[in-house]
């Protein structure tokens, strides 16, 4: 469980740092990295620490700098009442959980797969990311604005050459579902799996999340890797995602 922890935390890092406009090592297994206006900025706590405190006012510092909220992600074994005292007296209250994940892609298996006819096909849109991001838009409930912003972080980081892979899902030539996937040599990642709202339940992200799988395998990685919330468990579980560890969100919202 230790080496796949291991092998978590690179995938993470490297997903993240490709993003990143700007990342700093807090110390201690903690790192923060900034997106910018897409409002995907996260301080990672990786480990047990006796200096959470200064952890949070280092991370507060960097995000200031560009007047950016931030959330706080730490394990749930990790948090500690003294931890979670700490958080609350600082002004960071639990917003949420997540959980996060692991396939072992040497045993996956395509499986059966829905059948959508004609009408749907896949797509590679490392060239095409405005037809990527339309569907994130309404599945994360954002706006055009903050998902045209994330965009451009993502042409940035392929133009760095981050290993990146965009995949939409079209249905009657519109795309409806989307995802991401970043690879680090044998290693692989999930995000930014989004179907548009009037369609999401129907198996579109599913069919999309297994044509991604059987990709990350044919690329060469053994393990494929995400952060689901806790409406997201049952999906990923379906496809063979076991989860590794939970995770609590503190936010830091101006």
């Amino acid at each position: 469980m230790t080496d796949l922890i291991n092998l978590y935390r690179q995938a993470e890092d490297y997903f993240f740092r490709g993003i990143a406009s700007k990342c700093l090592d807090l110390g201690d297994g903690a790192n923060a990295y900034m997106t910018g206006g897409a409002e995907l900025n996260f301080i990672y706590i990786t480990r047990n620490t006796n200096v959470l405190d200064k952890i949070l006012i280092q991370g507060k510092q960097f995000f200031d700098e560009d007047n950016l909220a931030f959330d706080i992600i730490i394990p749930q074994e990790f948090c500690t009442s003294q931890m979670v005292d700490i958080l609350n007296t600082m002004g960071y209250p639990q917003k949420s959980k997540s959980v996060s994940m692991v396939v072992d892609l040497d045993k996956f298996a395509m499986g059966q797969t829905a059948s959508f006819g004609d009408e749907t096909a896949i797509k590679a849109n490392d060239d095409q990311l405005n037809d990527w991001m339309m569907p994130l838009i309404g599945a994360f409930e954002s706006t055009f604005e903050v998902c045209s912003i994330y965009a451009i972080i993502h042409e940035n980081a392929l133009k760095r050459n981050i290993n990146l892979h965009h995949f939409s899902l079209y249905k009657q030539e519109k795309p409806i579902a989307s995802i991401t996937l970043s690879l680090n040599n044998s290693i692989a990642r999930i995000d930014d799996v989004g179907t548009v709202p009037e369609l999401q339940g129907k198996g579109y992200a599913t069919h999309l999340m297994r044509y991604v799988l059987s990709e990350a395998k044919k690329l060469g990685a053994h393990h494929c890797f995400l952060e689901s919330s806790d409406s997201g468990l049952g999906v990923y579980q379906k496809l063979g995602f076991e989860p590794l560890f939970k995770n609590n969100i503190f936010s830091g919202k101006k």
